[in-house]
């Protein structure tokens, strides 16, 4: 049932400027500012709210206004309002308990509504004892001044005691809260380290911050194995354009197939497969951030052009399995390129400095030795970046992923580079493993490009 808003009558507390700069700073939150969804939605309804003084509003308006729904889309079958004002609901909550703890002035929007409801907090204030207080300001007579006199000069050394006493328990007590406070400040140091990985290395900070404290999305994107498996059937490549097009559907019905051959094809196109190593260097970056909103997990062949242009990428995979690699290849001095026939990849450094190699061959029966590659580069619109990470086989694509999340492989890059934001760069990777032992993994060759006015 599509809900109606009716402003409550407390939802005109403080003055439009008071109301809407509290919009303001939740909008520029940390917990808003990496979510241009949610704070759409929220600037729509403010505004909706205070500047147009709206007092009803239907879930359809919303949809239309802010998700570009259809004017007469059906909100029983799409729940996207629904869904994004729950999940704005609990960012809100979490700015007051965090970041907004002192604001005087709070707003929520209620269950079942969706208009914002504004009020004052109230703050419980210590009672202070009445009593009669003597300051520089008041003259004192005689008679007073002379009693005054009197009592200080005749207090008994017990008194004095006391007070010194309480001096004494105060003063330790105030240092007792200052190391329980400093023993809480440690606390939460090793707490967010625990929840926010990324947080607890400089090199870590400034390269993750990238993706983490963006004001957009991130999706991760990881390959399609099914897509590669039919290339190796047909020993050809497909582009981007004929994945986007959905064309490579039809690669079961190209001409001089055998009637198995199209049999296996469409079994195999009709399946979204994915690879162990991808997922697990997926699980790799989210461990990174404890909040489950930061990225966003999607298979190649959900992606869209639109998710590119707006949002950061983390791609996994080589072109062969994930085409969207192919955007960028232009652009890299160290790409990933794919034999059909030999069923061999091969990586290309396509400006071989002194003591590198042009090609490096993936050795056929050395199943312990792989390469990969880590490439950290502008997005396709301004202010957003994308991080590609494709190896020789899902051991080498693991071994990058946890090279680039670690301290060690970033504060490598970081000691290669010029102080300021963290550098665009791309790294060749070699990577070992025998049996029992952990990976291995070692930088055969690498490039950094400054970041210069994105």
């Amino acid at each position: 049932m599509t809900e109606v808003d009716v402003l409550p009558s407390n939802s005109a507390e403080g003055t439009a400027a008071e109301r809407w700069d509290l919009i303001e700073r939740i909008l520029h939150s940390r917990e808003l500012k990496r979510s241009h969804r949610l704070r759409e939605l929220l600037r729509y309804l403010g505004k909706q709210s205070i500047h147009c003084e709206i007092t009803s509003i239907r879930e359809q308006e919303i949809g239309e206004a802010v998700f570009e729904r259809a004017t007469d889309y059906d909100t029983s079958l799409d729940n996207i309002v629904r869904v994004n004002v729950t999940e704005l609901r609990k960012r809100i909550s979490l700015y007051f308990e965090t970041e907004g703890a002192q604001e005087e002035l709070q707003v929520e929007i209620p269950r079942g509504a969706y208009i914002p409801v504004f009020s004052r907090r109230t703050v419980p204030v210590a009672a202070v004892p009445v009593a009669e207080v003597v300051t520089a300001e008041t003259p004192l007579s005689a008679e007073t001044a002379g009693e005054a006199d009197s009592n200080e000069h005749s207090a008994p050394p017990r008194s004095r005691v006391f007070y010194r006493v309480i001096f004494a328990s105060t003063l330790a007590a105030l240092l007792l809260a200052l190391c329980g406070a400093g023993w809480l400040w440690q606390q939460n140091i090793r707490l967010r380290a625990q929840v926010f990985p990324w947080q607890s290395d400089p090199a870590m900070r400034d390269f993750w911050g990238t993706f983490f404290e963006s004001d957009g999305e991130a999706d991760i994107v990881t390959a399609d194995t099914s897509l590669a498996l039919a290339e190796d059937i047909l020993q050809r490549p497909v582009s981007l354009d004929d994945y986007l097009d959905y064309k490579y559907k039809d690669l079961a019905n190209l001409p001089g197939l055998t009637a198995e051959t199209r049999q296996i094809l469409n079994q195999v196109l009709n399946r979204n497969l994915g690879s162990v190593g991808d997922f697990r260097v997926a699980a790799e970056v989210m461990a990174l951030d404890g909040r489950p909103h930061s990225v966003r997990l999607a298979n190649a062949r959900a992606f869209t052009p639109e998710n590119v242009k707006t949002n950061n990428v983390i791609l996994i995979g080589g072109q062969i399995s994930n085409p969207w690699t192919g955007l960028y290849q232009d652009r890299l001095d160290f790409y990933e390129v794919y034999d059909t026939a030999r069923h061999r990849p091969s990586f290309i450094n396509r400006s071989p400095l002194a003591g590198e190699e042009g090609i490096v061959q993936v050795e056929g029966g050395d199943s312990n030795r792989g390469y990969s590659i880590v490439a950290f580069l502008p997005n396709l619109s301004p202010h957003r970046y994308a991080l590609l990470i494709a190896g020789s086989d899902s051991q080498a694509t693991l071994a990058a992923g946890e090279w680039v999340t670690s301290r060690e492989g970033l504060n490598w890059i970081r000691q290669k580079s010029p102080q300021g934001p963290f550098p665009f760069f791309e790294v060749l990777l070699s990577s070992s493993r025998l049996v029992g032992t952990p990976l291995q993994t070692e930088v055969k060759a690498f490039r950094i490009h400054p970041r210069s006015g994105d």
